[in-house]
C-alpha cells in the first residue's frame, strides 16, 4: 500500500481551499448580477408606486394613528 506525502496532503487542501473559494466568488457574481438586472428592471418604470405597509409606526392601520 502506498501513502501519500504531507506535501500532497498540503496542495490537496489548498486546491480544495481555491476550488471553494472560486465557487464563493462566481456564485457572489451571479447574484450580483441577478440584482442589477431587477434593479434596472425597476428602474425603467418609476412611474409605479409599490405599497410595501399599510399599518403605521404603532401597528395601527386606522387614519392619523
Amino acid at each position: 500500500m502506498r501513502h501519500s506525502s504531507p506535501e500532497t496532503h498540503v496542495s490537496l487542501r489548498k486546491l480544495a481551499a481555491r476550488t471553494r473559494l472560486v465557487i464563493a466568488l462566481l456564485a457572489i457574481a451571479v447574484l450580483a448580477l441577478a440584482g442589477a438586472t431587477a434593479l434596472s428592471d425597476t428602474l425603467k418604470q418609476p412611474d409605479k408606486l409599490i405599497i410595501l405597509s399599510t399599518t403605521d409606526v404603532k401597528g395601527k392601520t386606522s387614519p392619523c394613528g
